[in-house]
């Protein structure tokens, strides 16, 4: 290796390994050392602008951005710089313990949620992704509220999410057909599309998804069951 090769960090070598699968050399001309860098520096951009976290199988924390730092200090007190917090070592136990039982992460177990003042802290495991290691992203959003608008926003028509929204206040649906001007077969149609976009099969079920969708479950791990 030449002098001007800046030495490889283990912070590098875990970044690179994150996209090395999707590494193309296409200019053969181009050494492999200097598109990995390229790459690696386009890549530690993106990637420091999240809040990540590199952590062992066993929750021991190897690496995380300074924008992980801010948002673990930010979401949990007392916290001790470069340590997962209690509550996330727990969740994150369970989502690996579901990992060696299921071979893994259960669609069942949700990412885990804590609010604080108008915001929500959202923590997901992206698991295997680097030999034994794990990476969990965290990010922050804005909390969001059960109305019609909102179930727009996870793919909705108007209509359907106007149903929903109804739904959720436990009306039949003669009720919301009345309140809706419509027949209470277009009820029954809507809530077709509905339970086919969200992927369930009972009107509970489909209020429940939507909840997800939006960050409205509380609690770490919530299991949806038709």
């Amino acid at each position: 290796m030449s002098r001007d090769r800046q030495i490889v960090t283990n912070y590098d070598r875990c970044v690179l390994n994150l996209v090395g699968q999707h590494l193309m050399y296409t200019d053969e001309n181009t050494s492999k050392f200097n598109q990995e860098q390229q790459i690696l520096t386009q890549f530690k951009q993106v990637f420091e602008q999240l809040g990540a976290i590199i952590v062992t199988a066993e929750g021991q924390l190897l690496l995380i951005t300074q924008r992980g730092e801010q948002l673990l200090n930010q979401y949990f007190s007392p916290y001790t710089p470069h340590s997962l917090p209690e509550p996330l070592q727990n969740w994150f136990k369970h989502q690996i313990s579901l990992l060696i039982s299921n071979g893994k992460v259960s669609s069942l177990c949700l990412p885990l949620h804590i609010e604080q003042l108008g915001k929500q802290l959202l923590v997901r495991l992206i698991s295997n992704v680097i030999g034994e290691l794990y990476i969990l992203i965290l990010e922050e959003q804005e909390l969001q509220s059960f109305s019609v608008s909102s179930l727009e926003l996870i793919g909705l028509t108007r209509r359907e999410a106007e149903v929903l929204f109804w739904v959720a206040q436990d009306k039949s649906n003669a009720a919301i057909a009345k309140v809706l001007g419509c027949s209470q077969g277009t009820v029954r149609k809507h809530q077709e599309h509905i339970h086919r976009k969200l992927g369930v099969q009972t009107r509970t079920a489909a209020v429940m998804v939507a909840l997800e969708k939006l960050g409205l479950l509380k609690g770490s791990f919530v299991a949806i069951s038709s």
